[in-house]
């Protein structure tokens, strides 16, 4: 019955951090958008400055979808989780 428990609890805290991870994708796609706008207001015709901040999104984005779907060499691993576990353990109350 733990068992199950544990699993539950491992699923929810995934579910949890793809949809935290999809909410701020989508926050950043309006923030480019709205980036993209005011370049347009403001100097359509001049230099494409919304790159920049743009493509730091882009690269952030990148890395933390690699870390949250457990692909590449961010994934977070069971005997990370297992000796952080134990350090916490022991810190006194």
């Amino acid at each position: 019955m733990s068992n199950d428990v544990e699993l539950r609890e491992q699923a929810r805290r995934k579910v949890a951090s793809r949809s935290a991870y999809k909410g701020v994708m989508f926050i950043w796609s309006v923030v480019a958008i709205g980036l993209i706008g005011i370049w347009y207001a403001t100097t359509p015709y001049d230099y494409f400055w919304p790159m920049w901040p743009i493509l730091t999104m882009v690269v952030a984005s990148a890395i933390w979808g690699l870390s949250v779907y457990g692909r590449g060499p961010f994934q977070v691993k069971e005997a990370e989780v297992e000796k952080e576990f134990q350090k916490l353990r022991q810190q006194p109350r």
